[in-house]
């Protein structure tokens, strides 16, 4: 029974993934990222949400797996990468400070020859800055494809954009190519952080990690805080942004941008 419900499940998720993407169903929520030794906004990671009209308000985790194993991730990936530019080139016509704002991309993405041609087509078509858009890819990517990733992070740092590791340390190990990957940012996995502190040994491993990667020149980034304690921890280990619960949950884009984004205009 159970695997019958999951199969009609997913048959129904393919059966309306197309008309979803169509009728504008999937929405861009943005979660902000900050700087830790200060607190002051950093930028912020798009997340998709399929907004569906009879299922209501779908998490990641419930299409996600399934485009990826169908290939239809590349078409969500390509319209959440559109909808960031769109609104990013609208905040800033409207006198909005830009923020950097990270995408994620899945080994689908990378395997596509028209992965990078269709990124600066996006950017151009907005007029945007290189600087102000960063990708995302978690340590899977390069177990199966790991020349090609190594590729795709290359040119796109070329390109001028903000290249990042997500999800180290969620269960496979890439540190042998540490010293050579083509990135700015380590993202420890929220699931990692949460373990590693839950022990003196862990909390010291966890130290040392970060303060390893900071020595290596990326940026230090920790998902997943939750509270005051683990924020001053992690600041007193160095790291440099932070993510989570603490700060704030994902936000629907427009409310991400009269809560961080717009300036004060002086009407008088």
């Amino acid at each position: 029974d159970q695997l019958r419900s999951r199969l009609l499940r997913e048959q129904a998720i393919t059966d309306g993934m197309e008309a979803a993407l169509a009728e504008g169903q999937f929405e861009v929520y943005l979660q902000p990222k900050y700087r830790i030794k200060d607190d002051r906004l950093a930028g912020a990671e798009a997340l998709v949400r399929w907004n569906h009209p009879e299922w209501g308000m779908q998490s990641p985790a419930y299409f996600i797996p399934l485009f990826e194993k169908n290939g239809f991730i590349t078409q969500v990936d390509t319209y959440v990468f559109g909808t960031v530019c769109s609104q990013l080139s609208q905040w800033m016509e409207q006198g909005g400070e830009p923020l950097p704002i990270s995408v994620n991309l899945s080994s689908v993405d990378i395997a596509s020859e028209q992965l990078i041609p269709q990124i600066l087509e996006i950017t151009r078509a907005c007029g945007l800055d290189h600087k102000y858009l960063e990708f995302e890819l978690t340590e899977t990517a390069f177990l199966s494809d790991s020349a090609r990733t190594f590729h795709v992070m290359k040119t796109l740092q070329e390109e001028g954009f903000i290249t990042s590791i997500d999800d180290f340390g969620s269960g496979y190990s890439i540190m042998n190519m540490m010293a050579d990957i083509p990135t700015d940012v380590i993202k420890l996995d929220c699931g990692f952080v949460q373990s590693c502190t839950k022990t003196g040994r862990g909390r010291e491993f966890l130290g040392q990690l970060i303060q390893m990667t900071n020595k290596m020149g990326f940026t230090s980034l920790c998902e997943g805080i939750e509270t005051a304690q683990e924020l001053k921890m992690l600041r007193e280990m160095g790291c440099e942004l932070g993510q989570g619960y603490y700060f704030s949950r994902p936000l629907p884009m427009n409310v991400f941008f009269e809560k961080f984004c717009r300036k004060v205009i002086d009407k008088s």
